[in-house]
């Protein structure tokens, strides 16, 4: 298969073409920007590294970290396709650049790399909080808080079940050693679902104002050394003092990984041979 015919059957899955976020922003610095394809820095999103025109496999990973380049360093002319185009640690490091070398070892093995973040979150099939409500039992009634114009978040009913039942039900769900739980109300019964970081005061805001007693999302506890991120996760925290709804959380890898193995079965249908490449060191971070 051809890079980039198949770069724009995913820009036209994703409805690329003009959309408003941003990619370049933090990711691209001056030791790794003359490696960054032209076109990424024009459209600041979609295909950021391009590697040979031939394609033998697609690699879905939910970020491109140290372990998934060397994972990658057994493979040839992959394109990767990524939601996240950072390195990532979940420790007060946070969201890194790829360095230079990293992505120098993925162009030396021919490999490519496409990002989509929230075109991929607000997807109508694979997006990340509908795939992983999915696994938290919930049927999607409503959408909210909005996120680049399309809602991110979905929210439903359950049948009601005591709380630590059902964070235990998660839990296994997302096969991780543990889950972050915050019990305010002691039972479920209608679970607001906003995967990655939504340790967000306005997500929790809206989520309460429609009724919910759950919100299962990546982030609660925030370990990021960056001064906005913590300063949202104490707001967060200080208004569900107010609001106390129960919190489970998965962390930001545990529940976008779910959305990169869905998407594994976009490209099965299109015919295209395509694997999830799991990141040892972030399925059990707490």
């Amino acid at each position: 298969m051809k890079l980039h015919g198949l770069a724009a059957r995913l820009d036209h899955e994703f409805r690329i073409v003009g959309h408003p976020e941003d990619l370049t922003d933090f990711a691209v610095v001056d030791d790794n920007r003359a490696l960054v394809n032209p076109s990424f820095l024009a459209r600041r999103t979609a295909l950021m590294l391009e590697g040979d025109e031939e394609i033998q496999d697609v690699i879905c990973v939910v970020f491109v970290t140290d372990a998934i380049v060397e994972q990658l360093a057994a493979r040839r002319n992959c394109l990767v396709f990524t939601h996240h185009h950072f390195d990532y640690h979940e420790d007060d490091r946070g969201l890194q650049p790829i360095r230079p070398g990293q992505l120098n070892k993925l162009l030396e093995r021919g490999h490519s790399l496409y990002v989509a973040h929230a075109p991929l979150d607000t997807h109508p099939v694979y997006g990340t909080s509908r795939v992983l409500a999915a696994l938290a039992g919930v049927q999607p009634e409503d959408e909210f808080f909005e996120y680049f114009g399309s809602s991110v978040g979905v929210m439903g009913r359950i049948p009601p079940v005591d709380f630590e039942e059902y964070a235990e039900r998660v839990r296994m769900a997302l096969e991780r050693p543990c889950v972050t739980r915050v019990n305010c109300r002691g039972s479920v019964a209608k679970v607001a679902v906003v995967a990655g970081g939504g340790d967000l005061p306005e997500v929790l805001e809206e989520a309460a104002r429609a009724g919910c007693d759950t919100l299962v999302t990546g982030t609660v506890e925030h370990r990021w050394n960056i001064p906005f991120a913590r300063d949202n996760n104490r707001r967060f925290h200080d208004l569900n003092e107010r609001l106390r709804l129960n919190l489970v959380g998965g962390t930001h890898y545990g529940t976008e990984r779910p959305a990169m193995i869905a998407v594994t079965r976009m490209f099965g249908q299109w015919q295209v041979p395509a694997h999830f490449t799991e990141d040892d060191s972030l399925l059990g971070a707490l």
